[in-house]
């Protein structure tokens, strides 16, 4: 026998002379499989599981957007050649994933207008789907955010979702304001701002060749390396017990299947492995935060967003975490944008919003407008990189990515008709390739409808989250 490689079998003894013992196994090195269990895979693994996870990322961005210049005119099919035709529409840039994508108009907040502040009252409404308490600087949730309650369902342990921030976090008005935790009153959770700190975590995982990091001894290097089933390393001592006339046909069967079970979980293991690699990372940006770093208001904003989309791709792909959010921009966005119609202005986003050079007034300056208009066009740039991150790591089918604002538009701060974009089918949960009018529901029936759809494999979604008109998910919005 090779001395790498041990049967581990029971005793010769009276009791366990008829047959194996149920916990044996046969080991090459730092490989295991086990008779009859495959108590050697690891455990992390969500596509060798039963069925495939749903991934869950929630994206608000600030400052709302010029609402006739964001989605087509009017509803209906959305084709790649029929949305990227539409070049007065900030949303034609997403046009490579139309057959993906569900557009929402008539999704409201449950707050009828602001109150006191609509940035912060916003962002606090825009994952939970409940009325916000206070304004300004101590608004705060009267409950708990969507992220929060589909991690706790997904997440192995119910560890708490990956909470992100792209924006002036340290000198911010408002900063993050969208992931809460339970209870009488919703806590905000607190945000990574900087893009190395996921970064970090995640390194580990993954390797530089679209291979798992790790080793598992000199055998498991080898297994790697070489590419080979782990059946390949026990391949003599399987031949060897399927002989012993101790064991039945059926016992032989049972072993076989067993094995051919290791193999199939090895092919869908290594599409994983592909998946989880470094691979598309903008490694060198991300390396160069290793010390921190200095937010600058000169649109920063976007490569750190980018940064965080590629990370929360690479996250879900090695099975790191399921959920995540990402806030796009402070309350009240200081970010001055380098866009042709606001080279005059030099205007922060916050006052371009306003139509007028201040945080407090509205006004209607019509420059302003056109630069809003222009970075809605560069906002959806952001969330078409990381939408291919998605693509090319082929998690669309098994993802739910909602993109949305905590107010419609900037003058207004209004709760109504705030726009809503979904890229992914949730594992075929929901309608894709469409534009559709929600019917002036309020945001709650929105994430029954998420929620259902990325919990569904666990538990059927049962109860009514957040306040609003109605309850279930918004029928339309169902594959």
């Amino acid at each position: 026998m090779n001395p790498k490689i041990a049967m581990n079998l029971a005793p010769p003894n009276a009791a366990h002379r008829r047959g194996m013992n149920r916990r044996a196994f046969l080991r090459a090195g730092g490989v295991a499989i086990a008779l009859p269990f495959l108590e050697g895979l690891p455990s992390r693994s969500a596509w060798a599981a039963d069925s495939s996870p749903v991934f869950s990322l929630y994206i608000v961005a600030a400052c709302g957007v010029v609402g006739k210049s964001f989605f087509p005119d009017e509803t209906g099919q959305l084709t790649t050649d029929g949305l990227a035709a539409m070049t007065d529409k900030a949303t034609h840039v997403l046009a490579p994933h139309a057959p993906n994508l569900l557009f929402l108009r008539g999704i409201n907040f449950p707050m009828g207008g602001p109150s006191n502040c609509g940035h912060a009252q916003g962002l606090c409404q825009a994952l939970t789907a409940r009325p916000a308490q206070g304004g300004g600087r101590t608004a705060a949730s009267s409950g708990v955010s969507a992220d929060v309650v589909v991690a706790q369902l997904v997440n192995e342990g119910g560890a708490e979702p990956l909470t992100l921030y792209a924006g002036n976090r340290k000198n911010g008005y408002i900063a993050e304001r969208i992931s809460f935790k339970g209870g009488g009153s919703g806590q905000v959770r607190s945000a990574d701002d900087n893009p190395y700190t996921l970064y970090s975590k995640l390194v580990g995982l993954a390797g530089s060749g679209g291979k798992s990091g790790g080793s598992g001894g000199q055998v498991a290097e080898e297994l790697i390396r070489s590419r080979k089933s782990a059946n390949d390393f026990v391949r003599e001592e399987l031949n060897s017990l399927m002989r012993m006339s101790a064991l039945s046909s059926a016992d032989k069967q049972r072993l076989q299947q067993h094995f051919d079970a290791i193999r199939d979980a090895e092919v869908t293991m290594g599409e994983m492995a592909g998946a989880c690699s470094q691979a598309g990372l903008s490694t060198s940006e991300l390396e160069a935060l290793e010390g921190g770093f200095a937010f600058k208001t000169d649109g920063m904003i976007e490569d750190v967003a980018k940064l965080h989309l590629e990370l929360v791709a690479l996250a879900f792909a090695c099975n790191f975490n399921r959920v995540a959010t990402l806030q796009h921009g402070d309350g009240t966005d200081q970010t001055k944008y380098a866009v042709p119609s606001n080279e005059k202005l030099g205007w922060p986003f916050h006052h371009l919003s306003h139509r007028v050079q201040s945080d407090a007034a509205s006004g209607s300056n019509p420059t302003a407008e056109q630069a809003h208009a222009e970075i809605d066009v560069l906002r959806m740039q952001t969330l078409l990189h990381g939408l291919d991150q998605f693509k090319a790591r082929g998690l669309f089918d098994k993802s739910i990515i909602l993109w949305t604002n905590h107010v419609a538009d900037g003058p207004s701060h209004s709760f109504r008709n705030v726009p809503t974009i979904i890229a992914g089918s949730g594992g075929g949960y929901l309608k894709q390739g469409a534009f559709i009018d929600a019917g002036d529901v309020t945001n709650n029936r929105l994430f029954n409808g998420l929620i259902a759809a990325a919990v569904r494999d666990k538990a059927e979604w049962t109860e009514n989250f957040g306040e609003g008109k109605g309850s279930g998910p918004i029928d339309d919005m169902l594959a």
